[in-house]
């Protein structure tokens, strides 16, 4: 699996959007690996789709996507291309077993359903998902988007102001909730958010330890450098370590009686 997460915020008057990914590979047959290979895709400059799930499958679900200027076209076309891969996969490891096409399929679901065969088929066909979510950020009229892609849903997530896909994103997610963030955040707030999030979800099986931070501005893209990624870090850990060396915990210490 993977974390990407992104989150808007505002560089003075203008939306931005922050984005983290890892850099956990997965591909079938093989497995997870880290690998020194962006986690994301640009369809404009100002336009960006993360993947979390099957890496191979990350240009079919990008077909035809390409240089496409408007954001909701962008998200309709890779939720219909998540579709027919859906239906391609379905088609050549569970229908070609049987020799019947879609067609067929839908003939015989018309009538009684008492071949064991059959319910085993159409169970596997009711279970099977992609496992690949798209993340896709960008900007419509002036204004931040965030959408999360499956091949059931497009779902915007402006009006949460952040979002996050992977097997790490519950936990990065819950940060955000935490942290409170808005989208009237300033940039610094939104950068930090956004680390802490990813980092807080390499608690998550199949979350990798790198870290890219890029910036997304109705100019184009910014990514932070390996020094200011490095600074990002060693704030986190000092967060961390803030609240169990502060001297007031001394002074709970202090006036508790425990039996004295």
């Amino acid at each position: 699996m993977t974390i990407c997460v992104s989150a808007i915020g505002k560089l003075k008057e203008d939306e931005i959007i922050v984005f983290a990914t890892d850099h956990m590979i997965t591909i079938q047959q093989i497995g997870q690996f880290e690998h020194a290979i962006e986690k994301f895709k640009k369809i404009t400059p100002t336009t960006i789709a993360m993947l979390s799930g099957e890496a191979l499958r990350f240009e079919d679900l990008l077909k035809d996507v390409y240089g496409e200027a408007s954001f909701d076209e962008t998200k309709r076309k890779i939720h219909e291309n998540m579709i027919k891969l859906r239906d391609y996969i379905i088609q050549k490891q569970i229908l070609d077993i049987y020799k019947i096409d879609n067609n067929y399929l839908q003939e015989l679901l018309k009538g009684r359903l008492d071949n064991p065969y059959t319910q085993r088929m159409l169970d596997a066909i009711s279970k099977f998902t992609l496992k690949t979510n798209v993340l896709l950020i960008g900007f419509k009229d002036g204004t931040a988007q965030i959408s999360e892609i499956t091949e059931f849903d497009a779902i915007d997530l402006r009006g949460i102001n952040f979002g996050a896909i992977g097997s790490g994103a519950i936990q990065a997610i819950n940060t955000l909730l935490f942290q409170k963030h808005s989208k009237m955040d300033d940039l610094k707030i939104t950068i930090y958010n956004v680390y802490k999030a990813k980092r807080n979800a390499e608690v998550s099986i199949g979350v990798g330890k790198e870290t890219d931070i890029l910036i997304l501005t109705k100019s184009g893209i910014t990514e932070l450098g390996e020094e200011q990624v490095k600074a990002l870090s060693e704030i986190y850990e000092n967060e961390l370590k803030y609240g169990k060396t502060n001297n007031k915990l001394d002074e709970i210490i202090r006036t508790l009686s425990l039996g004295e």
